[in-house]
């Protein structure tokens, strides 16, 4: 008869046992690596780079950031460090990235700075196109941005210009020099403005965007006929008017406050930006 070899069962086992035992040993090598690399420098935050910020103090954004040199580099989510960071009133947007081994990268975007203001206590105070006033810790910030002067805190009006100042590109919005309230009963949110160019400018909160390009071709106007002075009105028409004629020399104020309202001239006729250089002579 034929003899059958017998079944090597028992060398299976042990291959078996061996693949377990080389598995285990394995995870156990891993799980001692991540221990190592967990309490390791690799670890944590080396290092947190902010930029884009300019009237905030990196120092503010950090601490809103809620994130130190030190904490683990895997223990939070950017999105959360962003959603604190837009906590503060003066920033606009932020970007959070995460940069291994151990840098943290903060780019802030804050509201533009349109205007200043100077505080009950004499201090310059930047103001944001939102609307927010912070101190001002650079006086050189407030160089080529008009003053706020005569509005209240409250004024609702002062907010919406801050908005409106924002569209205005920034070679006009330096040739402002001041902004003052001018309400009447016809335009509720009228402003006055001074240039730095000597002349007097008046309109509305809603008109400054759209009229501020012909603020920009009367000024040019009035320098071909050397004019150097005088009221513009950009009102439902545009209007330039001599000072002569515009104030009373007698008591220095405006004539008709409401006739100036409605953009007219001193002679109750109205004129359009075409008919500027005729005024001028």
């Amino acid at each position: 008869m034929q003899e059958r070899m017998p079944v090597l069962r028992e060398e299976k086992k042990r291959s078996r046992s061996s693949r377990k035992l080389l598995f285990f040993l394995l995870l156990l090598f891993i799980t001692l690596l991540a221990v190592l690399f967990f309490r390791s420098s690799l670890s944590e935050i080396a290092r947190i780079e902010i930029t884009g910020q300019s009237a905030l103090a990196p120092e503010e954004i950090g601490q809103a950031s809620g994130v130190v040199v030190g904490d683990n580099f895997f223990g939070f989510r950017s999105a959360s460090v962003e959603e604190r960071i837009r906590q503060l009133p003066a920033v606009e947007g932020v970007i959070v990235r995460k940069k291994f081994p151990g840098l943290l990268k903060i780019e802030v975007s804050e509201y533009p700075q349109v205007a200043f203001q100077v505080n009950a206590s004499g201090g310059r105070e930047l103001l944001l196109a939102n609307g927010l006033a912070i101190p001002a810790k650079d006086a050189s910030l407030v160089t080529d941005k008009p003053i706020l002067s005569g509005w209240r805190d409250d004024d609702p009006w002062k907010t919406q210009l801050c908005e409106a100042l924002r569209r205005i590109p920034d070679n006009l919005l330096a040739e402002i020099s001041e902004i003052k309230p001018s309400p009447t009963n016809v335009y509720e949110d009228k402003i006055k403005m001074y240039t730095r160019s000597q002349f007097e400018v008046y309109t509305t909160v809603k008109y400054l965007p759209d009229k501020i390009k012909y603020l920009e071709e009367m000024m040019q106007m009035m320098d071909e006929q050397k004019v150097d002075s005088g009221v513009l009105e950009l009102l439902e028409a545009n209007t330039f008017i001599p000072f002569e004629m515009y104030y009373d020399p007698k008591k220095n104020v405006p004539n008709g406050s409401d006739s100036k309202s409605n953009g007219s001239k001193t002679d109750g006729t109205k004129t359009d930006a075409k008919d500027t250089q005729k005024n001028a002579n």
